[in-house]
């Protein structure tokens, strides 16, 4: 049973346990860490966002974790969400993410997956993200 995602990604409250700065950073270091397991080493993922002002601070988190685990960043701004579907096949980048809850309230927030072919991610990698992320351990220097 997934505990993050549901039927449009993870969304939830900004700045609860549902949503928050960590576990952008958290999402963004397991996909990366699931991207190197599959195919590449150092995968281009795209973000986009849409205009609620918890936005930023999601994309810098979540920016932080892909670059920490070694993937590259490009930032699309504010995109809607087929723009960057789109943007994702054009570029031939491992995968998108867009931050963003739709038509859920100006509070709720929301980090959604787009493949490499512009739709969106499979049940099963979603799954797969979702441990990653659940059993995340800092890593000991």
């Amino acid at each position: 049973m997934k505990k993050l995602f549901g039927t449009d990604g993870i969304r939830g409250l900004v700045n609860s346990e549902e949503v928050n700065e960590k576990l952008a950073f958290k999402v963004g270091r397991a996909m990366v860490k699931f991207c190197q397991k599959t195919n590449n080493s150092q995968p281009k993922i795209i973000i986009g966002r849409d205009t609620r002002k918890s936005g930023l601070i999601l994309e810098m988190a979540l920016s932080g974790g892909i670059t920490a685990a070694g993937g590259e960043v490009v930032l699309a701004g504010i995109i809607p969400t087929p723009g960057l579907a789109f943007l994702v096949r054009e570029e031939k980048a491992d995968v998108g993410v867009v931050i963003s809850a739709s038509h859920n309230p100006y509070h709720d927030n929301g980090i959604k997956f787009v493949g490499p072919d512009g739709f969106k991610l499979r049940d099963q990698i979603e799954n797969e993200i979702e441990r990653l992320v659940l059993t995340d351990e800092p890593e000991k220097h």
